[in-house]
């Protein structure tokens, strides 16, 4: 299951960091610290169909399952200070307990593989503050792989890929 998960990752990072990279309508919505969840769920439900047929949103109050796969989408908007990005106050810490929601809620279900993809932002990965958040979550999951990107104008995220 490892190297699925593996190479699902790699599938996944593939198909979203250049959506993400590319959309202006999403960078907008980093500009603002505003959530894309919505969006994140129908492009990544689009990038599967290319390799899954029976890849679909919302069974089994799952945001997104295919063969025995099960994914949970989060956004996380931060508060840390960039360039070209509003300042907003943002709970990061209800961000953080809402995708450790998401990963128990997958430990109850009957899937075989388990697994969650948040996109945080504005943030890099070794941001000392976000890695204390980080660190709560990886301690939930059996395997957390990770991706940067820069959304237009040069806003940082990150995208995690974990296994349950």
């Amino acid at each position: 299951m490892i190297m699925e998960f593996e190479r699902l990752t790699n599938l996944i990072f593939d198909e979203v960091v250049s959506k993400l990279e590319n959309n202006e309508g999403v960078s907008v919505f980093s500009k603002k610290r505003a959530k894309f969840e919505g969006w994140l769920k129908v492009e990544l439900c689009d990038s599967l169909l290319k390799y899954f047929q029976d890849a679909t949103p919302e069974r089994n109050r799952i945001d997104i399952t295919f063969d025995d796969w099960a994914i949970e989408l989060k956004t996380v908007n931060t508060s840390y200070r960039y360039k070209n990005v509003e300042n907003k106050i943002r709970t990061i810490t209800m961000n953080v307990q809402s995708v450790i929601a998401d990963i128990e809620k997958l430990k109850t279900t009957n899937y075989t593989n388990k697994t969650v993809l948040f996109v945080v932002f504005p943030v890099n990965h070794d941001h000392k503050n976000w890695q204390i958040h980080l660190q709560r979550i990886s301690a939930s999951l059996r395997e957390i792989k990770y991706k940067e990107f820069k959304f237009k104008d040069e806003i940082p995220g990150v995208v995690y890929f974990g296994l349950v």
